[in-house]
């Protein structure tokens, strides 16, 4: 008994020491858990500061908005400009005020989005403690992101799932709210949020599913927008998401899913006092009109042939002007916001479309199974714009592809002969249209140049050998004006550039030389912009105006002129008298007697002048011409060069007569512009000699009038009369001659149409015409 005793008193003193024992076990663990947490807490400290705080200061102003350009075009009626292109790369925004907003559209997104958007400082505490509840709980997670963290996520594209992006974005947007108003961050947010249909922001989303600006928004439409950001795929009205009620079969569609949403946000908004309950049930039982009114496009979009033109020297003059990267340049160009006020004419580029979209307009294939192909500009002779043009013929299936009306650079055949030969040589005084030559071959050797009709016709003068296409004058001509002259003419006055010198292999190719400038057997070629831009000196009596396809560029917040366009000095290329014999000669092409090439371009109530061209085999086939209000140039061929059947008539004439003929439809008759004509005199010529008529060219007779300096003095020797023949004399004219003084050569050459001759004297190097 005495030994148990013992033992419970031994028992009993060591109890308190045992108590001991574990209290220091307890402080132990604590004191590590209190260490471990501040270590954690300096290392947390320390992250915060080293690696998120330095991400956290975001500024606005270093984000790009990928921003919606715009070309815009004049309506002629009107007199103001017009939508009629949106450029964007991947999203289609245009920027929009908030005060061009309506309020019901802002309170619409804060009410359903950030009911607490107005108390918090960027995070709202209350609803991220509920999201991190539900995450630990397994419970349905419920968005915790204020607008300012959306705005945040949206304009820095981070949204993986970690830790650190979600600490991140919290810091950023206590950052965010110290720096930016409420106001700022409603406008970045509305304008950054995407509202399907590949809408960027409200404005392009208000155009789309209800055809009208953002401030005209109702209630109702407001809420319906905001609606579909939650999720575009289901909320987007316009969409084809259909699901069925495995039940009831009962079927609800994207536009009732929008409904409901709407219903939601305008419950949100009656319950936080952003509206009564008036406007509340007005606002639900209002009908939405969901019209797609906008078209905006996509990237899939099909630009027009003048959209192309105008992207491509858009992007040219801003990597000239800036010395910008092309990578640099397209994307200010298609997500900086720029307004491009372009030259086209609706009107005139309508009649352009209904003929060239029509495939059956130019319903030819080739041996080799080549779609015939063809090409226009058209320029407006006062402002110099390209108001319109067509880079080939039928549907267009591809955007910023070949534009044959620019890019295809094409020999021009005999259309050349007024710019290299004809103008210069009447601009220094060589020539008048009365001058005349002997339309034989230049190259005796050779029998070179031929003409097309295969025949010589003796003398002829300057202005039957314009009309009527004859080679043979053409090179005797250029010959008196010089290669050289005739190059630097070419190149100065007409801006057309030509090849100088080019070495290929153990060949050098040039343009100065006969073959070349006189007949159009270019190196490269001319394109359709160049030669319309050229013609266009002769109505505009002498001034060369550089052609342009827009007017000026503006950056669309600031309005700041990026590129102005308006500033191109005219230039005086040639002299009134010059361009009015051009203009005199030109018109007999198209309405002169028989022989006269260009006819078929004719067409009733406008003055109109112009010149055919055809290249070697029938490669290429070209028509250029004007009107006092418009120049034209159209070329026709294969893309791959092929001969064109010699029965198929000229096309680029045709082609020039439908669309000009509608081009002019309801115009007003109109001369073209004259020199003073009181200085002038009307004189009777013999139209063979160009001289004054004797006694036996009554049936060549012709007025024109001349400058004073230019009047012709000689008499025409030409045409004589013949002494009475001896009777029973057998005879007639000599060997090779035929009335009226022509000759023929011992065989016929050329090909049909203008063809200039296979052969070039030897003294011309062979010139290739692709």
């Amino acid at each position: 008994m005495e030994h148990n005793r013992e033992r419970r008193d031994t028992r009993a003193k060591r109890k308190p020491k045992k108590r001991g024992r574990g209290f220091k076990v307890i402080m132990t663990i604590v004191l590590i858990f209190v260490i471990t947490m501040a270590m954690l807490t300096c290392m947390a400290a320390a992250y915060i500061k080293n690696v998120i705080l330095p991400e956290a200061d975001l500024k606005l102003d270093s984000f790009n908005p990928n921003l919606t350009s715009t070309m815009y075009y004049r309506d002629p009626e009107t007199g103001n400009y017009v939508e009629m292109q949106d450029l964007y790369a991947e999203e289609n925004r245009v920027w929009v005020k908030i005060d061009e907003m309506p309020q019901d559209l802002l309170d619409a997104a804060v009410a359903i989005e950030d009911k607490r958007f107005y108390k918090h400082n960027g995070v709202d505490w209350v609803r991220t403690a509920k999201a991190v509840t539900c995450m630990f709980t397994g419970s349905k997670v419920q968005g915790g992101s204020t607008l300012t963290q959306q705005l945040i996520k949206n304009i820095t594209s981070e949204d993986d799932v970690t830790v650190k992006r979600k600490v991140t974005e919290i810091f950023r947007a206590l950052e965010f709210e110290k720096n930016y108003s409420k106001e700022d961050i409603l406008e970045w947010y509305l304008n950054y949020i995407y509202l399907g249909q590949r809408c960027n922001g409200v404005y392009t989303a208000s155009y789309k599913y209800f055809g009208k600006h953002v401030s005209e928004l109702s209630l109702a439409e407001c809420a319906s927008l905001i609606g579909i950001t939650n999720n575009p795929s289901k909320y987007d009205p316009l969409g084809h998401l259909e699901i069925v009620d495995e039940k009831t079969g009962e079927v609800t569609t994207s536009r009732d899913f929008n409904k409901q949403r709407q219903e939601l946000i305008l419950k949100s908004m009656l319950e936080q006092g952003y509206i009564t309950k008036e406007e509340h049930d007005a606002a639900v039982a209002e009908e939405l009109n969901f019209d797609n009114g906008k078209d905006t496009q996509t990237n899939s979009a099909i630009y027009t042939w003048y959209e192309d033109a105008v992207i491509d020297q858009v992007l040219e003059d801003l990597m000239e002007t800036y010395d910008w990267s092309e990578e640099y340049a397209k994307n200010q160009l298609f997500s900086g916001g720029l307004e491009i006020y372009t030259c086209m004419n609706p009107t005139v580029q309508a009649a352009v479309d209904e003929i060239y979209n029509n495939r059956e307009n130019l319903n030819f294939t080739s041996a080799a199974g080549q779609p015939l192909q063809s090409a226009i500009t058209v320029i407006d002779n006062t402002t110099g714009d390209v108001v319109a043009l067509a880079g080939g013929m039928g549907e267009k299936t591809t955007s910023r592809g070949w534009n044959r009306a620019i890019d295809s650079l094409r020999p021009p055949g005999s259309s050349i002969k007024p710019l290299s030969v004809y103008a210069p040589a009447i601009e220094l005084g060589y020539i008048t249209p009365s001058s005349t030559y002997v339309d034989s071959p230049y190259d005796t050797e050779k029998g070179w140049p031929v003409n097309a009709t295969g025949k010589y016709q003796g003398t002829v003068s300057v202005a039957k050998a314009v009309r009527e296409s004859i080679n043979t004058v053409a090179v005797k001509v250029l010959d008196e004006v010089g290669t050289q002259t005739s190059y630097e003419f070419m190149r100065d006055r007409f801006r057309i550039q030509l090849v100088e010198s080019r070495g290929i292999g153990d060949t050098n190719y040039t343009d100065i030389a006969l073959a070349p400038l006189a007949l159009g057997g270019l190196t490269d070629g001319v394109s359709t912009y160049e030669m319309a831009a050229a013609y266009s000196v002769f109505p505009r009596m002498g001034t060369y105006k550089e052609p342009r396809l827009y007017s000026v560029v503006l950056n669309g917040s600031t309005q700041e002129v990026i590129l102005d366009n308006t500033q191109e000095v005219d230039e005086n290329a040639l002299s009134e008298r010059t361009c009015f014999y051009m203009t005199e000669m030109l018109q007999d092409v198209v309405t002169g007697p028989s022989g006269a090439t260009g006819t078929r371009a004719n067409f009733s109530g406008q003055d109109i002048a112009g010149k055919t061209g055809t290249t070697t085999s029938r490669k290429d086939l070209w028509f250029v011409g004007y009107t006092p209000y418009y120049t034209a140039a159209v070329w026709t061929g294969y893309d791959q060069q092929e001969r064109l059947a010699s029965g198929l008539k000229n096309p680029s004439t045709t082609l020039w007569q439908q669309v000009m003929s509608k081009v002019h439809a309801g115009l007003p008759y109109k001369e073209f512009a004259q020199p003073d004509t009181s200085q002038m005199k009307a004189v009777t010529i013999c139209s063979v000699s160009g001289k004054l008529p004797g006694p036996a060219c009554g049936g060549h007779l012709t007025t024109q009038y001349f400058f004073p300096d230019d009047v012709p003095t000689g008499t025409c020797t030409v045409h004589k009369i013949e002494a009475p023949k001896p009777s029973g004399g057998g005879g007639g004219g000599g060997a090779g001659t035929t009335g009226g003084g022509e000759t023929t050569p011992p065989e016929g050459g050329g090909e049909g149409g203008e063809t200039p001759a296979p052969e070039t004297p030897p003294e011309e190097p062979a010139v290739p015409t692709e």
